[in-house]
This record gives C-alpha cells, sequence and structure tokens, in this order.
C-alpha cells in the first residue's frame, strides 16, 4: 500500500506531525528514573487526557493509574526486563490498562532504558499508544485496598506522625508478584488478575491487626508494619512470602505457582519521609527481584547516602576528566539503506574514569552537564576530537551533538567557525545534529545560529524527529539536511500499525520538503527491510553496527574498541 500523502497540489492542506501522532492516539516520553521526572510530548494533553499535571510529571505516580491486575506497570518492565544496556539502550514493553481521569483505556507502552553508573535504569525514553477502552469484564472485582502513589505516601507520612513521636519504628515493605513476563504469558490478562486477588488475600490472612496493605502499581503491594524493629524485619516478610508462595494459586486459566519478591525500608533510621522510605523500598525491591532473592532486601543507610551524593561526585569526576583529557569519541555507523555501505559516523561522547575503570554512564551524565551548565566544556572537546578525526581519517564522516545550550551560545558558534577556518575540507564531511526539542524554544535564535553552521559548509540533522515538538514552519524556516526518525517509533513497526502508518507518513513529509532521512533503533532485518521499502535514506541500530570506541590519540587506522555504556 502507498505511503499516505499529505499534501495538495499546493500545500494547502499540510498535516502536521503532532496532529497525526494525537489522531492515532500515540505520544512520546522521557523519564529520568533517578529524579523521577517524567516529560511528555507537546500532545500530551491530546491523548491522556485531564490527567493531574501532577501525576503526569511523576513516573512512579503515573504507575499508580495501572489498573490491578491488568500488566506491567513502565517500572516493572523496565526493572523486571533482564536486559542490558551496552550503550545503545535497553527494550522493554508492557502492556496494561489505565484509569486515565476516569476513561479506562488499555495501552501499550514501549522504549529503551539506559542504564547509569552503577549498571540498572537510569533513564528511559518511550512511547506510549492508546489502544481502546477496557470493557467492563476485562477487570477483576475491586480491589478495596487499591490506592495510588500519592494515596500511599499520605498514609505512610500518617503513621510516621503517630508512631515515631513515641519511639516506635515503621517499617515499609514494597512486595510485588516475581516473573510476572512469564505467568502474563502463560495465564493472559484475566488469569493475572486472578492471581493478583488471591495473592491480595493471602496477605491479608497473615497480616496482623494494627498491619496495613495497600495494592499499587498493578502487580505491587505495600505493607505498613507499625512496632516492627529493624532485627523482625526479615521474620515479617518471611511470614508474608509463605503466604504466598505455600501452595500453588488456582485460575480459571489453570495453576500458577506465584512468588513474592520484598523490599524493604524502616523509619527512622533510614529516613522520617514518607516519600523516602517508599522510595527506597521500592530500590531495594528491585534488587530483590534482579537476584531473585528469596528474603527480603533492606535498604541501607549507607546505599542512600551514596544515592544522594552521586550527582555532585560525578561532574567534578568528568571535569576532571576533561582535565585530564580522558574524554572519548565512540563512533556509531550509519549506513545506506540500499547497499549497506557506510555514509557517516555518530560521534558519541565517552568520559573515562580513572584507572581504566569503565567510563561515566552517558544516560546520568549528560543530564547532569546540562544542569550544571557544563555542557558546553565538553562539546568544544567533542568538536575537537571530531576536527581531529576527520584531519587524520580523510574519508571520515562524522555527526556530532550539540547541546541546544551551546547552540545558543555564540561562543560555541564562534569555535566552530574557527575550526573550520582552519581546515575547511573537513565541513563538507562533518554534521551537527540538534535535538527536536531544541528547535522551538527560541526559533529566530535557532535559525541564525544553524544558518552560520551551514554557510561553513556542514550539514544539520534534526535527533529524534516525531515526537511532535517541530512544527512544519519551522523545518521550513531552517536549513535542515537530515531528519533522524526517533527510534521510539521505529522499534514498533512489527507489532504497531499506528507505527508503521506514522513512521510512512514521515518519511513522505521528509521527501516532500528535500531532506534525507535516518531510521535510529535499527535492530532486525524485518524492520529494515520495511524501512528501505518506504524510502529511508539512511539505517542506525545494533543490526547495522554497535557504537565502537576510538583509541585516545589514536594514529590513523588504529583499531577501534567496543564502547559499552
Amino acid at each position: 500500500m502507498p505511503a499516505p500523502f499529505l499534501f495538495g497540489s499546493r500545500d494547502e492542506k499540510i498535516v502536521e506531525p503532532r496532529s497525526l501522532l494525537s489522531s492515532i492516539g500515540e505520544v512520546a516520553y522521557s523519564w529520568d528514573i533517578g529524579s523521577d521526572t517524567l516529560s511528555w510530548g507537546p500532545n500530551a494533553a491530546e491523548v491522556l487526557g485531564p490527567v493531574p499535571q501532577a501525576v503526569l510529571e511523576r513516573g512512579l505516580s503515573f504507575a499508580g493509574l495501572v489498573e490491578p491486575g491488568s500488566g506491567r506497570s513502565r517500572y516493572d518492565a523496565i526493572f523486571s526486563s533482564g536486559g542490558q544496556d551496552f550503550g545503545d539502550g535497553a527494550v522493554y514493553r508492557t502492556r496494561y490498562a489505565a484509569d486515565l481521569a476516569g476513561r479506562k483505556m488499555w495501552i501499550e507502552d514501549a522504549g529503551r532504558w539506559f542504564a547509569g553508573i552503577d549498571g540498572r535504569p537510569a533513564r528511559a525514553r518511550g512511547v506510549l499508544r492508546l489502544e481502546r477502552a477496557v470493557r467492563p469484564e476485562e477487570l477483576g472485582a475491586a480491589d478495596h485496598d487499591l490506592c495510588d502513589r500519592d494515596a500511599l505516601v499520605e498514609r505512610v507520612d500518617a503513621l510516621l506522625a503517630e508512631h515515631l513521636p513515641a519511639e516506635r519504628p515503621v517499617v515499609v515493605l514494597i512486595a510485588a508478584i516475581g516473573d510476572l513476563p512469564r505467568l502474563s504469558g502463560d495465564f493472559g490478562h484475566e488469569g493475572i488478575g486472578e492471581i493478583v486477588e488471591e495473592v491480595r488475600q493471602r496477605l491479608h490472612s497473615v497480616m496482623r491487626r494494627r498491619d496495613q496493605l495497600m495494592h499499587y502499581a498493578g502487580n505491587r503491594f505495600a505493607i505498613l508494619l507499625s512496632g516492627c524493629p529493624a532485627g523482625q524485619i526479615e521474620a515479617a516478610a518471611q511470614r508474608f512470602i509463605g503466604a504466598v508462595t505455600r501452595s500453588a494459586v488456582e485460575t480459571s486459566r489453570g495453576i500458577a505457582l506465584a512468588r513474592l519478591r520484598v523490599g524493604a525500608a524502616i523509619a527512622p533510621d533510614l529516613s522520617r519521609h514518607g516519600s523516602v522510605l517508599i522510595q527506597a523500598a521500592e530500590n531495594a525491591l528491585a534488587g530483590a527481584e534482579a537476584s531473585a532473592a528469596e528474603s527480603a532486601v533492606v535498604a541501607r543507610r549507607s546505599v542512600a547516602a551514596e544515592a544522594n551524593t552521586a550527582a555532585p561526585r560525578l561532574d567534578l569526576e568528568a571535569v576532571a576528566a576533561l582535565n585530564e583529557r580522558r574524554v572519548r569519541l565512540a563512533l556509531q555507523p550509519v549506513v545506506t539503506a540500499k547497499g549497506r555501505t557506510l555514509a557517516f559516523s555518530e560521534a558519541l561522547l565517552r568520559v573515562e574514569r580513572r584507572q581504566g575503570d569503565g567510563f561515566l554512564a552517558p544516560a546520568e551524565l549528560v543530564p547532569l552537564l546540562e544542569t550544571r551548565g557544563l555542557i558546553g566544556l565538553f562539546d568544544h572537546r567533542v568538536l575537537e576530537l571530531a576536527m581531529s578525526h576527520l584531519r587524520e581519517q580523510p574519508a571520515a564522516a562524522l555527526s556530532i551533538n550539540v547541546s541546544p545550550r551551546s547552540l545558543a551560545d555564540r561562543e560555541w558558534v564562534d569555535g566552530f567557525e574557527a575550526s573550520l577556518r582552519t581546515h575547511p575540507a573537513a565541513a563538507k564531511r562533518l554534521i551537527v545534529e540538534i535535538t527536536e526539542t531544541a528547535t522551538i524554544e527560541d526559533p529566530a535564535l535557532m535559525a541564525r545560529q544553524l544558518a552560520r553552521i551551514k554557510q561553513r559548509g556542514a550539514r544539520i540533522a534534526i535527533d529524534d524527529f516525531g515526537a511532535g515538538h517541530t512544527s512544519l514552519r519551522h523545518l521550513r524556516a531552517f536549513p535542515i539536511d537530515i531528519l533522524k526518525l526517533d527510534g521510539a517509533f521505529t522499534q514498533n513497526l512489527r507489532r504497531s500499525t499506528d507505527d508503521r502508518f506514522f513512521v510512512r507518513t514521515l518519511l513522505e513529509l521528509a521527501h516532500h520538503l528535500g531532506v534525507e532521512t535516518v531510521a535510529e533503533w535499527v535492530d532486525d532485518e524485518l524492520q529494515a527491510s520495511m524501512l528501505c521499502d518506504w524510502g529511508v535514506t539512511y539505517l542506525q541500530g545494533h543490526l547495522v553496527g554497535q557504537a565502537e570506541l576510538t583509541q585516545p590519540d589514536a594514529a590513523a587506522g588504529a583499531s577501534p574498541l567496543r564502547a559499552a555504556g
């Protein structure tokens, strides 16, 4: 079937990508997991409706909208994915029902998470797609213990206010049904609902009179224990774990064996704040799930202290690495869709730790450098390294990512022009990539800065295109040569007819504008074949090559190293 045509004979009727994205019920998002900050594409209100802003701004608050037993929340899908990030992210995918301000909808939620310095998920980027309304018979009976995350925090804070003045400790247990992906595949949504309800009843059966049980986030329960000293946490957790595992669960789809994983945090030892205790217990639960622990994992003060001080140390370590010339490039190939020949490589920032102890995680480092106002220093260094590589490799072509802050800084653009005056022949082999969100903050300044770059002979690429931030007016105003399609859309081509329609439409738009296209996150041949048939210019992803680390100050022709994380 031919790709949808967007334009009339005189461009009278041009469909904006944002409008098209909303019409198919999709919205892109990014999630800083460490700070729990959730950011949405500009069409979030059009797709999600009047969901409270406070819920949309926090990942775990949004997880509280998931209907019990309907499927894994995004948080659960990421932390139980079992994947590893080798620098290009790890895939996650889930399906659940959510209550969107009184409108219950089935949702497909998919993307990639990127590791932090400890190897665990630090950031995620993906797409949420509304499928259809939930039918009444699809969800189990009402759960009288159900609460969202905000209500849970209130319950914990109330318990702390009651017991801490009397010097009675309070323990927060966060428990989750283990191996949910397998159970979901074996028993379906209806069977999962029955399993969750049976687990709830078994937990109730062994509670003390003063214990409290709340159900939130799909397969997750919070158990609040007052007057439970630290030495009795394990015994208390085992009481709940044993209640769940004592016998198989009978469902309408067959017999299931359920396991309970538990994370714990105690007040006042760890904190006197409900939100901190819940977050700590959830982090401990993630450790229990990762190790398939049969006992509770208890959050420790030292872990919390390390988490609170990690960010300042990280930026100081990065600046030290910059001064000691431990900033490197990792090159990921971008190949022609037809023929699979190397067209150029994307130069990715890598900051080496001291004594050969790996690299700082870009997923944590780059946002931190942006926040601290240090990103310009690293963008200058990346430009220097890229120019050096282009001089040493006369046949090479590179793209470099430039922060919106740097692009708005005349000093960076002045440095860019100076570099190309010294080496003008390198300009045609250099591509400057800017993220889609950067192009709308100050369009007039952006247009002027891009024009200066373009006048030197370099090409301009818009990265992560498709999330809806860039209007067609801006695309026409800026001197753009390449659109890089957001991988959150291209990775779902095999499963989603809506994403196939959307990606084909974006390619038609690029063709109309006369610009080339790159499809990101291309992982398999079927995906590549579809994109090639639809006219994409270049492919980038695991299928065609992962990022390879360049040698420090290497001579031309030195062999690259695999660049992890």
